[in-house]
């Protein structure tokens, strides 16, 4: 849902708000407030969080560690928008031209980081420390709880640059009230050091919000009958007491499926399934993915799955379309079973 000039009122939820972006274009006018003093005079003020440009807008998330205060905050920007208010951000001059509230279930976030050396690849489990870090800031609570919880609702990967000391944090999140959280923590790193496995790691000064939407929308998606994911890191299965590789179509869409059980409200969520579905045609091959209790064996690559029973086909696309949040298999908090969903067939 997006504020504007034109619309300055809104009947929307404050408990399911996730995080507010300001929409700010570049004037010169002179005689600015710091937005960073503007948003201060409220008792419990937000941070701020770089966003990408995209498309040439400035956008700034302000993120807070309770969603309580998210009226409050609302209130006042909405207000300012009126006054055409003269904002200072990062030494360049903006009128806040709007607001977009974040209410959406499921995102896809990147940041940019620089390595003062190459990373070792046994970098998962510090990932994953550093991101109940990041939550813990903001809700020591909710990190204890996430890190003694059987399933851990964010999926974390690193992903290459242009240099072997360029990369991207890759993180997906599948609880949308995770986000907030999370980028309140996290920006009290970003443009700083931060050691990962001893490794001195610059946090970028931005954060792009590749991807988000809702467990609904992913529900009216239109009705696939092949089915072609990617997997883009290693991925295995638990098979009774063995780990499993091949992405068989049973173990793919049985492990999504439990996930959006999981997560997604009640009247979305879908019956056990035995499935039918059929491998088409694959391009495979098996990686060791090093671990600090050693290596895990996963497939990585491509496979077209086919499904002839037209139920069957309708929640295997939701599901497609879920993974590239949630991940496929195992240890998807650690950086295996990151998938994407190929549209172009």
């Amino acid at each position: 849902m997006t504020f504007t000039k034109e619309n300055n009122s809104s009947n929307q939820n404050n408990s399911s708000i996730a995080g507010i972006r300001l929409v700010l274009q570049p004037t010169s006018s002179m005689n600015a407030t710091p937005l960073t003093d503007w948003l201060s005079e409220l008792e419990s003020g937000p941070v701020l969080v770089p966003l990408a440009k995209q498309q040439g807008v400035q956008k700034v998330m302000a993120v807070t560690n309770n969603a309580k205060n998210y009226p409050a905050i609302m209130q006042q920007v909405v207000q300012q928008i009126s006054y055409r208010t003269v904002l200072e951000w990062q030494e360049r001059c903006y009128e806040l031209t709007g607001i977009e509230v974040d209410n959406h279930e499921l995102y896809v976030l990147e940041i940019p980081f620089f390595a003062s050396a190459p990373l070792p690849p046994t970098l998962g489990r510090a990932l994953h420390a550093q991101c109940l870090q990041w939550l813990g800031r903001a809700d020591p609570d909710l990190a204890e709880y996430l890190h003694n919880a059987e399933f851990f609702p964010i999926t974390l990967v690193m992903k290459p640059g242009t240099s072997r000391t360029q990369m991207f944090l890759k993180i997906g999140l599948v609880q949308g009230n995770l986000l907030a959280p999370l980028l309140w923590g996290m920006s009290q790193d970003m443009n700083v050091d931060v050691a990962w496995t001893g490794i001195d790691c610059r946090l970028g000064k931005w954060i792009e919000i590749q991807r988000s939407t809702t467990f609904e929308a992913l529900t009216q998606l239109p009705t696939q009958r092949l089915i072609h994911l990617e997997f883009l890191s290693p991925t295995s299965f638990k098979q009774g007491q063995k780990i499993q590789p091949f992405p068989l179509p049973e173990l793919v869409f049985s492990s999504l499926l439990r996930k959006w059980n999981m997560l997604a409200p009640e009247k979305l969520q879908f019956p056990l399934i035995e499935w039918q579905g059929l491998t088409a045609a694959y391009d495979l091959k098996t990686l060791a993915m090093k671990m600090k209790a050693g290596a895990e064996i996963g497939a990585k690559g491509w496979v077209k799955y086919e499904f002839s029973e037209p139920e069957q086909a309708k929640i295997a696309t939701t599901l497609a379309h879920f993974a590239a949040f949630a991940g496929v298999g195992r240890k998807t908090a650690m950086g295996m079973g990151q998938t994407q969903l190929i549209t172009s067939d």
